[in-house]
């Protein structure tokens, strides 16, 4: 049986999260060529708004903690961190995030994922990234991921515009191993196409969005394949702080044991840059 895989400004560098060190310490993969994610889960309009700023680092760290008791005890917390280092033909960057829900004292949301990328700018319209990935998901039994491949961006509009629409081609290696429920532990390890398309648009100077979606297919085995998407509004309240809400979904056409093809979720919190 093969397993689906998904699972993802001010200047000075910040200490990531030390939770998230302890998920996984990522190197950044080297490009060929010359310059971004695909998140692999992770290409955004976030990543594709840092590609244009100025030369530098910048860090973002976001913090989302709920509590509530009463007939239910239910405890949230998510966590995430990005920093970016952008020079005249690179981009390289990492990113990290956690989330654990509680319910009664017991975990029934536990994932975890951090991403190092670094794209290289090889003519105005053609980028070149590379990426590795680690990965935890105990709600679809994904017990560990990791990735690394590369590909071919392709930018459809000029850079100076508004509306960014990027069309992404990549292979990539892909390691895992599933707790499943009837077969016990499964280890796959398999090549995978990775193909994504990502809208970006900034509507006002507050108002921004985007949307990025991912076609992930074992090369050898059609039917084994899983689809992403993404999508984000986010509001500026100041220069620094802001409010984002995202749409994540995922479909995997197959999935472990007792495992649904889809998970959708839906957030929103709170984003400070510096």
């Amino acid at each position: 049986m093969l397993i689906p895989k998904y699972y993802f400004t001010h200047k000075k560098p910040i200490c990531p999260i030390p939770q998230i060190l302890l998920l996984t310490t990522i190197s950044l993969v080297l490009s060929s060529s010359t310059p971004v994610l695909a998140q692999i889960n992770i290409f955004t309009g976030e990543t594709m708004k840092q590609m244009q700023l100025k030369h530098g680092w910048y860090n973002n760290v976001n913090l989302d903690v709920s509590y509530r008791t009463g007939n239910t005890e239910l405890l949230t917390l998510r966590t995430r961190f990005r920093s970016d280092y952008l020079s005249t033909t690179y981009h390289g960057f990492i990113f990290g995030s956690l989330q654990r829900e509680r319910k009664d004292g017991a975990f029934f949301t536990n994932k975890g994922m951090a991403h190092g990328r670094i794209i290289h700018k090889y003519t105005k319209h053609i980028l070149i990234e590379s990426f590795i990935q680690k990965q935890f998901n105990e709600s679809i039994l994904l017990t560990d991921r990791n990735l690394i491949g590369g590909g071919i961006r392709f930018a459809t509009l000029p850079s100076e515009s508004k509306y960014n629409l990027y069309i992404g081609i990549g292979v990539m290696w892909e390691h895992e191993r599933i707790n499943d429920s009837v077969n016990g532990e499964l280890t796959t390890y398999l090549i995978r196409s990775t193909n994504y398309i990502n809208w970006t648009a900034q509507l006002s100077n507050r108002l921004s969005t985007s949307a990025t979606g991912y076609y992930q297919v074992h090369v050898k085995r059609l039917v084994d394949y899983r689809i992403l998407f993404e999508g984000s509004i986010k509001l500026g309240l100041t220069t620094k702080l802001s409010l984002p809400l995202k749409l994540n979904y995922r479909y995997d056409n197959e999935p472990p044991t007792g495992i649904r093809k889809h998970d959708l979720e839906i957030f929103n919190g709170l984003s400070y840059t510096f």
